[in-house]
């Protein structure tokens, strides 16, 4: 197996890609401590302007449309998460946006 390093952004990209979790891997069970420790941490890259971010290691295999996670399900499932509430406070008009409308279709079509 070949390991590669690329930004987060790249292997979330693609409306049609579906992220598959294998039966042996555990349950989502990050509690509200782990989801505000990451919210912290993407919120302070925002602020500080910084290009990038250790995310931490993601094992996945791409297989045609799919891409199967083998680790890293709990970070990969939470900035889902936080995507879709993002989503929806930018359509509730709760968050600051040139142009929320646009922000929340590219970030479902992206």
């Amino acid at each position: 197996m070949r390991g590669d390093a690329k930004p987060l952004v790249k292997m979330l990209q693609g409306a049609d890609t579906r992220f598959v979790i294998p039966v042996y891997q555990r349950n989502y069970d990050w509690r509200q401590e782990q989801c505000e420790r990451l919210f912290d941490d993407l919120e302070g890259i925002a602020r500080e302007g910084r290009a990038s971010h250790f995310f931490g290691s993601i094992v996945s295999k791409a297989d045609m449309d799919r891409r199967v996670l083998i680790d890293g399900q709990q970070r990969v499932t939470t900035v889902f998460i936080l995507l879709a509430a993002l989503v929806a406070q930018l359509e509730a008009g709760n968050v600051a946006s040139e142009s929320p409308g646009r922000t929340a279709d590219r970030i479902r079509r992206e």
